[in-house]
């Protein structure tokens, strides 16, 4: 039931999880009041909703079990059931136990389900009361968990990250088949986006990695990117109804009132074929699941081509109390650092917050090591960049408002791959003056020969020192960036096929997607080098997809 990572940046991951691709949404599917019925849910493709298992046992016990809940509300996709912890939160009380709940979310067949949990809110004493309450449930409910349904573990603990750590903590501990992030609608609806983000950067430092987190209660679409990049990948919304029920119109930017829309701004199914004078509220419904659909969508295609910090920057301009949470991702650095991927295409300076990237604390941090570069120059926003490397990324896939004014001093191709190896590898002295250096029509380098063997070669795109014999010398070398596979691995990376996650013994902690490692067998032996698909974090989580792509391996006569 854990996820298969496919694609990443920054903390967001597209994966499989449950036959679902994420990250997906589950609407919030109301059985008392469908603003939209499921079956035209289907038709506008959504594939999962989440409905309420409190609601359906008080309106139709005895036909939902007998029925199913898919059967019941009509729907055959993915249906994940909540425990009812809303209408605790609403109310106060609820006539149902955590026992009984939970059976019955079994007996209906739920995709997915949730124990009892009770919400954070109120003074903090009686928060952490309800999260040892919580807790207690989750073990309860451990003992019942059976058959197909995979169990969310409610992280709660309200606004105290302390109570949230212990929250996130004490679940890892439990089987759970992944976690949802609670307690948020107050904070969502007070525009309080930063604090749910620091909520979501503490508990996912103690989570692993290989297992979904659902924001429960996500709300608008605009902000829907800010917690995928920090690794959410499921979210549920009523906001789609509960806006459409005030007259409200969602965009990706914000939300404006019906009365004060002459033209609808959207080509949706709904916008394209009426005017705003004729939407009713389900229309009006139809409307804002739809850009709830397509937010989610736009932010995987960022993912696929790493460009969703550029997504933050345009929607932290929407709303300042994005902004304001957008400035936070100067905290999170750290930790996006160690999950984003190593190389890109581009680097967007956008603003002043661009700053936050996690490039620039990735360059801070290599060039702690000296260089023993006679010249060092400033790439905005870099400092102290050796101009043996400012054609590989992020330097030379700099793009800026304005181009400042910079005289970088001229480097042999020699001056070059030396400066490339030193800054990427630690590798000092790496190539002599007798190897023979071939460059293409733009006269970049392509590759590094010496006695008919390719020492390493420079992808064109990224600047990139990819090592081929040249990884011995790295391995002999220098320490750290290697990935160490067992004994039943040797053979296949020997004849060149990946490495995968769950074959994986030991991983060195700078290790990042993208980046070239070198791989080890158990005795420290080298095997070969490759593209890391994963970083050092997720590598030791995961237990399914590919670790590393080989690239390179040693002569089978040199083991």
């Amino acid at each position: 039931m854990n996820m298969e990572l496919k694609e990443k940046d920054l903390g967001g991951r597209i994966s499989e999880f449950a036959g679902l691709e994420t990250p997906f949404l589950l609407p919030v599917y109301n059985p008392n009041k469908p603003s939209i019925s499921t079956k035209r849910m289907q038709e506008m493709g959504v594939k999962s909703l989440i409905t309420n298992s409190y609601i359906l046992r008080k309106k139709d016990r005895e036909k939902v079990v007998s029925e199913g809940v898919h059967d019941y509300i009509g729907f055959d996709g993915f249906v994940m059931t909540d425990s009812g912890a809303y209408q605790l939160m609403e109310y106060g009380d609820i006539d149902v136990s955590n026992k009984e709940i939970v059976e019955f979310q079994k007996k209906i067949g739920a995709d997915a389900g949730v124990p009892l949990d009770i919400p954070g809110t109120g003074k903090k004493r009686e928060i952490e009361e309800n999260l040892d309450k919580t807790l207690e449930r989750c073990k309860e409910a451990q003992e019942l968990f059976e058959g197909n349904v995979r169990w969310a573990g409610p992280l709660q603990g309200g606004k105290y990250l302390d109570l949230r750590k212990k929250s996130a903590e004490k679940l890892a501990e439990m089987d759970f088949d992944f976690y949802a992030l609670g307690s948020i609608v107050p904070q969502m609806n007070a525009y309080e986006f930063s604090n749910v983000l620091d909520q979501l950067h503490v508990v996912k430092q103690i989570l692993p990695q290989n297992k979904p987190v659902h924001v429960f209660g996500a709300g608008h679409p605009m902000f829907f990117c800010f917690p995928v990049a920090l690794g959410a990948d499921i979210f549920d919304s009523a906001s789609y109804a509960l806006f459409a029920e005030r007259k409200k119109y969602l965009t990706e930017t914000g939300t404006i009132g019906l009365e004060d829309l002459e033209e609808l701004p959207c080509s949706c199914p709904v916008c394209s074929k009426y005017k705003a004078s004729e939407l009713n509220e389900k229309l009006l419904a139809e409307h804002n699941l739809w850009k709830c659909l397509e937010e989610i969508k736009r932010i995987k295609e960022h993912i696929r081509r790493n460009t969703l910090w550029e997504l933050l920057e345009t929607r932290a301009r929407t709303h300042p109390a994005l902004l304001k949470a957008f400035k936070k991702m100067k905290n999170y650095q750290e930790y996006l650092e160690e999950l984003d991927v190593f190389t890109k295409k581009r680097f967007f300076w956008l603003s002043e917050q661009s700053k936050n990237r996690p490039e620039l604390l990735r360059h801070e941090r290599r060039m702690q090591e000296p260089m023993n570069s006679k010249k060092l120059v400033e790439a905005f926003p870099f400092k102290d960049v050796p101009a043996e490397v400012l054609e590989m990324y992020p330097f030379g896939q700099r793009i800026l408002p304005e181009n400042p004014e910079e005289d970088f001093p001229e480097v042999t191709d020699l001056e070059r791959i030396n400066g490339l190896a030193k800054y990427m590898y630690s590798l000092r002295n790496a190539f002599d003056e007798d190897v023979q250096i071939k460059t293409g029509n733009t006269g970049r380098i392509r590759s590094v020969h010496k006695d008919d063997e390719v020492l390493a070669s420079v992808r064109c795109s990224d600047g990139t020192l990819i090592p081929h014999k040249l990884s011995e010398k790295i391995h002999e070398e220098t320490e750290g960036n290697t990935v160490v596979v067992d004994r039943d691995s040797e053979p296949f990376v020997k004849d060149g096929k990946s490495v995968f996650a769950k074959f994986v013994e030991e991983c060195s902690s700078d290790v990042r997607a993208g980046k070239e490692v070198l791989i080890e067998n158990l005795d420290g032996k080298l095997l070969g080098s490759g593209t890391a698909e994963l970083s050092a974090k997720e590598i030791r989580d995961f237990d399914r997809g590919v670790a590393v792509s080989t690239r390179w391996t040693r002569d089978q006569e040199d083991q």
